[in-house]
């Protein structure tokens, strides 16, 4: 009949549609030896001049929310390699479970390896369990570095609630040299202002340098972080550096991030981080 039709068989759907990414990507000496992406994780490599190749990850997406499956693993080996986002991730509002994101790094075969990408944004009700592992041989370097960011500051923002968790592991040789883990849950801004907190920062920092003659960066970070906005801490032992930020204004510890990073690897930042 003109203007029915059966139904029958069409059923609603019981989940909304999630965005899942992969990405596997392999380097040795000059030579990518294996690219693998799928779904909403890109990976580029732009012409650089610099003494580091880049390696620019994108998430097309656009965000991560509840339910969200990435996964990333990168491999360098007998390279100079830097790890880099296209932009500021954001973890937006979850109704479900939280998303999993799952970052795998390895260096090998005296390579020196840095991931850093732009920073993380928080929204109010985000729900999101990270972990973060490095494998690297003992004649590598190695350099992570992390921001938080709790809210846009600009937009009168505040996060009253969310499920964050963060892990790293970070292995030489095989052997556990660093541990750390985050679970922020419930009540984030009474967690924030505490003085076992953040005592009121809104955007919070992570540096770890590993490797060979790190101890050598000691007075070339305690100069710079004399002259910093932010509050700040460093620590040197077993071969690490471990520099902590926190600032209660975004452009601020955002701005004595980079120069942090501009001291400690003695270049210019990543070209997609000045676009």
């Amino acid at each position: 009949m003109i203007g029915q039709f059966d139904m029958e068989g069409i059923k609603p759907q019981n989940s909304m549609q999630r965005a899942r990414g992969q990405i596997d990507f392999r380097i040795n000496g000059p030579h990518v030896t294996h690219l693998y992406q799928s779904g909403c994780s890109k990976l580029m490599l732009p012409k650089t001049y610099g003494i580091m190749r880049e390696a620019v990850l994108l998430n097309t997406a656009g965000g991560i929310t509840g339910g969200d499956v990435l996964n990333t693993n990168i491999t360098a080996s007998d390279c100079n390699l830097v790890v880099t986002s296209q932009t500021a991730e954001r973890f937006y509002r979850s109704n479900m479970q939280p998303a999993s994101i799952s970052i795998v790094l390895k260096a090998n075969n005296g390579a020196k390896l840095h991931w850093i990408p732009q920073e993380t944004i928080l929204f109010e009700g985000a729900a999101v369990d990270r972990t973060i592992r490095l494998d690297m041989a003992h004649d590598c370097n190695c350099l992570l570095a992390e921001t938080l960011v709790f809210g846009r500051g600009a937009m009168g923002e505040k996060i009253r609630t969310c499920h964050f968790t963060d892990q790293w592991r970070l292995y030489e040789e095989g052997k556990l040299y660093h541990s750390e883990a985050i679970r922020m849950t419930g009540d984030i801004e009474k967690l924030l202002d505490s003085k076992a907190g953040a005592y009121g920062a809104r955007i919070i920092s992570t540096i770890i340098c590993a490797g060979q003659n790190t101890e050598l960066l000691r007075p070339i970070v305690e100069k710079k972080l004399a002259s910093i906005r932010s509050v700040s801490a460093v620590s040197f032992f077993n071969g690490k550096m471990i520099i902590r930020l926190l600032n209660s204004h975004c452009l601020h510890g955002r701005t004595d991030f980079n120069q942090i990073l501009m001291e400690l690897r003695r270049q210019p930042m990543p070209r997609v981080w000045q676009l």
